[in-house]
């Protein structure tokens, strides 16, 4: 089958899910506006082949490598002390529906998380946060996305609210080194919502109770 009939396929889902990977990217990194965001956002869902997704970012130039993406970190389980590696890159996609990530997880150095009619639940509060800054860029449009973070993690927060609202909370923490994980959020919302808060772990809540009813 020659380059051109490949090119005139319909693109998979998971194709269509990398498209909206790369453009909440180059939002990210200033390569676009919000118009011209939304404008490729809507064409990605009515593009009929692989060629007409490729011209969405071929005008775009190449998105930064992300630091430290080759780097393992170590991780104690209740089991043993193991090395996770963080991919580069990952994403959060609720189109008319609903998408999370929660629990215990190793989130991306990058992760997109976008909300169109839908949303989007990110919780960090278990999260295995590789050492350095992890990037998520959140874009609701017409949606909404619930970032929850635990007490005592760095946190910084740029957003944006269009016809929309970012409720956001940040936080430092002194002496945070290079290696110290830290979570740097870039917030959109369009006809949307995003909020950000600060809160315990269900772990951490038990123990906090257990250490109140031993001090009583």
């Amino acid at each position: 089958m020659s380059d051109r009939s490949l090119a005139a396929q319909p693109p998979s889902p998971e194709r269509r899910d990398q498209a909206v990977d790369e453009l909440c990217e180059h939002f990210a990194a200033g390569h676009i506006e919000l118009e011209t965001l939304e404008e490729r956002l809507s064409a990605v869902e009515k593009a009929v082949s692989e060629a007409e997704l490729s011209e969405l970012v071929k005008d775009l130039p190449a998105l930064p490598t992300v630091a430290g993406e080759t780097a393992p970190v170590a991780v104690r389980t209740q089991e043993a002390a193991v090395a996770v590696r963080p991919a580069g890159r990952g994403w959060a996609l609720a189109l008319m529906g609903g998408a999370s990530r929660k629990g215990v997880w190793t989130p991306p150095r990058r992760l997109n998380a976008v909300a169109v009619m839908g949303g989007v639940e990110l919780d960090f509060r278990d999260a295995q946060l590789p050492a350095g800054e992890t990037h998520v860029t959140a874009v609701a449009l017409m949606g909404g996305i619930e970032i929850v973070v635990p007490p005592g993690l760095p946190v910084t927060v740029r957003g944006l609210g269009v016809l929309g609202a970012v409720d956001q909370v940040e936080h430092s923490v002194a002496g945070v080194g290079p290696n110290t994980p830290q979570l740097k959020i870039t917030a959109l919302a369009c006809m949307g919502g995003i909020e950000v808060k600060t809160e315990a772990s269900s772990s951490t809540k038990q123990i906090e109770s257990k250490r109140n009813e031993k001090e009583t």
